[in-house]
């Protein structure tokens, strides 16, 4: 008879493959939109944009982006071969992630009040 550690175990993958298969199975119907994934916005005082605003490829969602993947794969791979413990993540990897998203969010907090701030001394 398995162990009930074993069952449980085949539970888990069961569950995470579940969870994977209905994640990919909508990004290949199109319920999940990635078409702007990378975008953000700008403001434009070009009276052909009604909102005021134009997208452009951010550059800060794209760091970002790439180095979450980074860390995740890296992790992944520390579960795949160890998965009787918790990996541990190096702490100059940990301070680079925590970097490129403060990276990210200082570009969104310089977007959102220093172009309010520009527009008003103008």
């Amino acid at each position: 008879m398995p162990s009930p550690f074993a069952f449980a175990k085949w539970e888990g993958v069961l569950l995470l493959a579940g969870f994977f298969g209905i994640v990919f199975w909508k990004l290949a119907n199109g319920s999940i939109v990635l078409d702007q994934l990378f975008e953000g916005d700008i403001r434009d005082r070009d009276p052909k944009n009604v909102d005021g605003y134009s997208t452009y490829v951010s550059a800060g969602r794209v760091q970002s982006f790439l180095v979450t993947v980074f860390v995740a794969l890296y992790y992944l791979l520390q579960v795949v071969q160890n998965p009787t413990e918790f990996p541990r993540l190096p702490a100059e990897m940990i301070a680079v992630l925590a970097g490129s998203h403060a990276l990210y969010l200082g570009g969104k907090a310089q977007a959102m009040l220093i172009g309010p701030l520009r527009d008003f001394l103008r």
